[in-house]
């Protein structure tokens, strides 16, 4: 891209003031970084509705899961220095946390990877509030040996199977806590804030006057089933203007999987160690080892470095994570390295439409058009052999997110073509199916009307031609032909 112009900052501030009134977002503050220089930045909305304080880029926001790439920063440092190696055994770092199951195999790269199999919740005990153990009432974090009294299930062996697991950076954590014989928060400031001069960076996870304050908007159909498993009665919250109510601020139990707090400046200096290749914090050649595939179901689709998200984003390759915190916030940073560029955002509300306001933000940034979602015909083959219901993969702790976030996905032919419909999420109501390239039949898109279509693929193994299961970004999905079609 070219420099960022005084036409570039229009677009975009156009776009967010839109962004933030369309989504009923409290506010949002967006950083645009070239090189080591962060070129644009402002605030939009309200950092605090009741009391009419704007949103600023100087405030502080709590960024959720980019910390695990900080952390991941941290142990590649060690490893630089030989004090740590990616294919070391867990139970020979932390010999005091019982894992449960394959748990032998289990290697440091593992934990960064996510394919460790390790779920959401640590035990099958704790399933029926899966994410409880992530969050905490006390601002004093419970230390890790002490946090698994049941340990923790690995459920699938590790190497087999992708599950976003928190658990296992918070052991990631630990390991690095213990090889530089320091606290995880007095390790990511010795290792990435202090020598990026993120002043108004740490992880102690405490509540600030400098803080935005975190929204959420009343509970979808989604939620409201999900508290009628657990027991728990709707809240009786009232919105503050209408659409936002104001969450409560609870403690990040699992410091090392989110815990970090930072502001749009500091994230600009982040961004920009990034671009650099880990300047500073690891050598060149171990940021490009971070930053290649390390798990990669299909290279159309989202892959994972380690700790790094792999996205292609507008034809542009990009790495990158987001970041949701109970109670109140949604972050991410992307950095495209063959443009030297990066965007953050930071939102105050907990929102599981924040990806749809990312996607929009970074298309303007880089001055992308719509997709054109018109497709190719679908062929009466590649429609038969996709037709179908699928369901998640064994394992109810390692297939969580999918089991919670979809539920089963049905294919079916509707009005010449195909429609994707799910149990749950955003897809209940069904989407088009539609075919980019007619000479890649087993590729869809979704046409869900965001600038950024979700990519499927099917999977084929021996026998009638029909698909044996789908892939969709960080979703695995297996045909089940006793189940019936419910729509």
């Amino acid at each position: 891209m070219a420099a960022f112009t005084s036409a570039d900052i229009d677009r975009v501030r156009a776009t967010a003031a839109a962004l933030v009134d369309e989504y009923n977002v409290p506010g949002m503050s967006i950083g645009v970084v070239y090189g080591d220089e962060l070129v644009y930045s402002q605030g939009f909305g309200y950092a605090d509705i009741e009391s009419g304080r704007r949103q600023a880029p100087e405030l502080r926001q709590r960024i959720g899961s980019i910390t695990k790439t900080m952390v991941g920063l941290c142990a590649l440092a060690l490893v630089d220095e030989g004090k740590l190696s990616l294919d070391e055994r867990v139970v020979d770092r932390l010999p005091d946390i019982r894992l449960n199951g394959p748990g032998d195999t289990l290697l440091v790269r593992h934990l960064m990877t996510h394919t460790n199999g390790i779920g959401e919740a640590p035990t099958m005990n704790d399933y029926r509030d899966a994410l409880g153990k992530l969050w905490s009432n006390s601002p004093t974090p419970t230390p890790v040996n002490q946090m698994y009294p049941d340990g923790i299930d690995i459920e699938a062996p590790p190497d087999t199977k992708w599950a976003y697991a928190n658990h296992a950076f918070c052991l990631l954590g630990e390991i690095v806590a213990r090889t530089e014989g320091r606290r995880i928060e007095e390790v990511l400031e010795r290792r990435v804030f202090g020598p990026l001069g993120m002043v108004n960076s740490d992880c102690w996870d405490q509540q600030r006057p400098d803080m935005t304050t975190g929204y959420h908007h009343a509970p979808d159909h989604d939620d409201l089933d999900d508290l009628a498993i657990l027991g728990i009665a709707p809240p009786d919250a009232p919105t503050v203007d209408g659409q936002n109510i104001r969450g409560e601020y609870i403690y990040v139990a699992t410091r090392a999987a989110g815990a970090v707090q930072s502001t749009i400046p500091d994230m600009a200096r982040y961004a920009s160690a990034l671009l650099a290749k880990g300047k500073g914090i690891v050598s060149p050649e171990t940021f490009d080892l971070m930053t290649a595939p390390q798990w990669r179901p299909d290279e159309r689709l989202l892959s994972l470095g380690l700790t790094f998200m792999r996205v292609e984003r507008f034809g542009r390759r990009s790495i990158g994570h987001g970041g949701g915190i109970s109670g109140g916030w949604n972050t991410h940073i992307d950095v495209f390295p063959s443009d030297n560029l990066a965007v953050l955002t930071h939102l105050n509300i907990s929102f599981d439409r924040s990806d749809a306001i990312f996607s929009k933000v970074i298309q303007s940034v880089l001055n992308e058009p719509d997709p054109d979602t018109t497709g190719s015909p679908i062929s009466a083959d590649a429609a038969a052999a996709a037709v179908g219901v699928y369901e998640p993969p064994a394992g109810f702790l390692t297939s969580y997110r999918i089991i919670r976030g979809v539920g089963r996905i049905q294919i079916t032919e509707r009005d010449g073509g195909l429609e994707l419909r799910s149990r749950r999420g955003a897809w209940r109501e069904g989407v088009r199916l539609y075919q980019p390239d007619a000479n890649d039949p087993g590729f869809f898109r979704l046409d869900t009307g965001a600038p950024e279509p979700p990519g499927l693929v099917l999977q084929f193994g021996e026998g009638d031609g029909k698909a044996t299961g789908i892939l969709l970004p960080r979703m695995n999905l297996l045909r089940n032909d006793s189940l019936v079609a419910w729509a």
